[in-house]
């Protein structure tokens, strides 16, 4: 149970800085696994971008706003996507009607499937539409 004075604190904490905070994170985590998984030190990766360690270690100790660019360089580097923008992708279906998916990993996804709609019923007066891949 958190005290009192912590509950007011974030209560007051504006909406953004809990998102900057959270990705900010996430970030973080995600740089740490690919330094571990290819064996990488905080020293490699700042000799690898020409930096000083000092400056990889504000990074990852949340000392350091992240640009778009240094992201870029990182995943450069690390060879790994560090984070993943959806994007939607249209599609048709079997009707003619266009619809669109997102695509989380934004990799290819095949269009070429058939949808067909399926009605669920719940109670006689309403009706909750249900996606069939067929």
């Amino acid at each position: 149970m958190r005290s009192k004075v912590a509950q007011r604190i974030l209560a007051e904490t504006p909406e953004e800085t809990k998102i900057f905070a959270r990705l900010y994170a996430d970030i973080v985590v995600r740089v740490n696994q690919l330094l571990k998984a290819k064996g990488f030190s905080q020293k490699d990766l700042a000799d690898k971008l020409e930096k000083r360690p000092s400056e990889i270690n504000k990074w990852l100790i949340g000392e350091h706003n992240f640009t778009l660019r240094s992201l870029a360089k990182l995943e450069a580097e690390l060879g790994e996507t560090i984070i993943n923008v959806p994007h939607r992708k249209p599609i048709s279906s079997s009707v003619g009607t266009r619809t669109y998916v997102t695509v989380y990993k934004n990799a290819h996804i095949n269009t070429d499937v058939e949808y067909t709609n399926v009605w669920k019923k719940s109670n006689a007066k309403s009706k909750t539409h249900l996606a069939n891949v067929s």
